[in-house]
């Protein structure tokens, strides 16, 4: 067999990555040219979602791609929090301080309700827009946005990432080759126990919440969904009281595939892959949550054996499209995002909310142009065969 080599696409990732984001100045032919400034990034919000994006912060100041600006919190009693936890950093009262300072981007992290209010804000005060998910209320509001960017000539990019996580491309890569053939059926799930969240945080349940990881990967690997299912529970014993805390949902997705998807608030664990995807040739399973990969496996029926493939990047961050689009802001081009996927998600999620009242499959209507996730196929072999069916030494 000709295997992929995980080491050395990590290297090409990190290579790439070292390239893209410093130092500020290089020496071409003799003469120093300038690099660009960093990007300053200021935020709305903040939660417990913020520590992670200032930890992406954290990761690209030094190599002179960004550097954190205004923090807006309206809380003084989170002001003590965050100066006891990071001195120096600077603290305002509201949303019109942060989109009205010198910051570039604007990452937006309050609930999901004011969302769409906020980032249309940043944009008109010209900004670069990150949103977390969902990124808008509906799909109107959401198009809204997306043109408002357009006229502006601003970046909108939204939550979550997890097409940007190096393993989650190499597994696109193999699916797209034809590793495991046609697929035919993927399944995705994503639970957590009951966290102890304000009530506010369950109003938009938990596909919006949760289901929306696996949608936007199941999306990414198989394309727009033409059909929804969906039904949901309220188990009334988590702090979503009547909300439905669990949910499942059935996609027929434009090009014959077929996907489910399990999310709530009450699945307090397991062991099965964060994703399964079925193929008339083989089995692949991405190992672990799609947003914190720790690998990937293939099974090819001809060759009767598992290989596994170990998380290209250990430390990547699921806040990794902060760094996608400082990047890009710095160089002139656009994200690799498509706010065109992260539309269509909405509408999915508005029609499985549909099916999920009137017990019905839903058309859906808008669709996407899928991104190229590529990456280079590796020169020497890599993977781990492991197939109970076969002694170790017949293991190749």
């Amino acid at each position: 067999m000709n295997y992929r080599s995980n080491q050395a696409l990590a290297g090409r990732i990190d290579l790439a990555a070292r390239s893209a984001s410093g130092p500020y100045s290089r020496r071409v032919g003799g003469a120093e040219t300038k690099r660009p400034a960093p990007v300053r990034v200021g935020f709305i919000g903040a939660g417990s979602v913020l520590w992670a994006y200032l930890q992406m912060i954290d990761r690209l100041a030094p190599r002179g791609v960004a550097v954190a600006g205004p923090i807006g919190a309206r809380r003084r009693e989170i002001w003590d929090r965050i100066l006891t936890l990071r001195p120096g950093a600077e603290l305002v009262a509201t949303a019109e301080e942060v989109v009205g300072s010198d910051v570039d981007v604007v990452v937006i992290l309050t609930s999901a309700s004011s969302h769409a209010e906020l980032a249309r804000l940043a944009l008109e005060h010209g900004k670069h827009v990150l949103v977390e998910k969902p990124f808008a209320g509906s799909p109107t509001e959401g198009a809204e946005l997306a043109e408002l960017a357009r006229a502006r000539d601003r970046h909108l990019v939204a939550a979550p990432f997890v097409h940007l996580a190096p393993t989650f491309r190499a597994l696109w890569t193999e699916i797209t080759d034809g590793a495991i053939g046609q697929v035919h059926t993927a399944r995705g799930l994503y639970g957590v126990p009951p966290p102890d969240w304000n009530t506010w945080m369950y109003q938009e349940g938990p596909l919006s919440d949760l289901g929306i990881y696996n949608l936007k990967s199941l999306t990414t690997l198989l394309g727009p969904v033409a059909e929804v299912m969906a039904a949901e529970t309220a188990t009334g014993s988590s702090g979503a009281g009547t909300v439905p805390d669990v949910i499942h949902l059935t996609a027929r997705h434009e090009a014959g595939a077929l996907s489910s998807v399990v999310a709530g608030w009450e699945i307090h664990a397991y062991r099965r892959p964060g994703l399964e995807l079925y193929g008339t040739e083989g089995t692949a399973n991405l190992v672990g949550d799609d947003w914190d990969p720790l690998g990937y496996q293939i099974f090819r029926t001809e060759e009767r054996s598992w290989r596994q493939i170990g998380s290209l990047d250990p430390t990547w961050l699921w806040t990794d499209g902060l760094r996608d689009l400082v990047v890009a802001v710095r160089e002139g081009r656009a994200p690799l995002a498509n706010i065109e996927q992260d539309l269509h998600l909405l509408d999915v999620l508005e029609e499985a909310r549909r099916s999920a009242s009137e017990r019905v499959a839903v058309p859906v209507t808008s669709r996407f142009q899928p991104l190229d996730l590529r990456l280079e196929p590796a020169e020497s072999a890599s993977g781990h065969i492991h197939d109970h069916t076969r002694s170790p030494d017949e293991q190749r």
